[in-house]
């Protein structure tokens, strides 16, 4: 088990909406679950926030690790499912959400709710990266090419701008990023041999578009 004064870098939080008559069972159930989750590496604790009447009416558990990967672990393992069935057959769904950096949404999407968490923050950073600098490139040289916007000022020249590229990365470019990059972001088993081909990718990726686009006419 993990130090708890360790710094967390990763949390789940799972919702629950039982019914009053099966409380007991439900608190029955988690502690099972906590006793299970105490075995895993990187495991820091467990928040349970039972309903608070006119606050909230449903339960919220709140698990710590000590990184994405562990609680990875945790989320994928059997043990855990077999839990998770067993408390489906008797409480019904659940929703969760994991805390991190506020860009998981564009790493979660070809995910079920409880196959994976968010990658480590950095990785974020990067692939994030590799989706913004070409994206804010092209499309300033297309606006520049085609003399949109010569005569705005820069206020609504800038949302504009900022309006185009996020819109573009999130239904367009960050999908296609974490597909390629999916064996790097989340791969089955985290290796320092993973990341460093991933980190590889990204540097010649990198380097490879600043020369691309220093080429073209500015």
């Amino acid at each position: 088990m993990a130090n708890p004064n360790t710094q967390e870098t990763a949390c789940l939080v799972i919702e629950y909406d039982i019914v009053k008559a099966k409380e007991g069972m439900f608190c029955q159930w988690q502690e099972a679950m906590q006793k299970e989750v105490a075995k895993f590496e990187g495991y820091v604790r467990t928040d349970i926030f039972p309903p608070v009447k006119g606050v909230q009416k449903n339960w919220h558990i709140a698990v710590h690790f000590d990184s994405p990967a562990n609680l990875t672990n945790w989320l994928d393992s059997e043990n855990r499912h077999l839990l998770i069935r067993y408390g489906r057959s008797k409480f019904g769904g659940y929703r969760y959400t994991s805390l991190g950096t506020g860009l998981e949404s564009w790493f979660s999407r070809n995910l079920k709710p409880d196959a994976s968490t968010s990658p480590p923050p950095w990785k974020q950073n990067f692939a994030v990266l590799l989706g913004l600098y070409p994206t804010v490139m092209v499309e300033t040289l297309l606006f520049s090419h085609f003399g949109l916007m010569e005569t705005w000022t820069l206020a609504p020249k800038m949302f504009i701008n900022n309006l185009v590229s996020c819109s573009l990365l999130t239904w367009v470019v960050m999908p296609l990023v974490t597909r390629l990059l999916s064996f790097w972001l989340r791969p089955k088993n985290a290796t320092l041999k993973i990341n460093a081909i991933g980190g590889l990718l990204l540097l010649i990726s990198y380097t490879l578009m600043i020369s691309i686009f220093q080429t073209l006419p500015q």
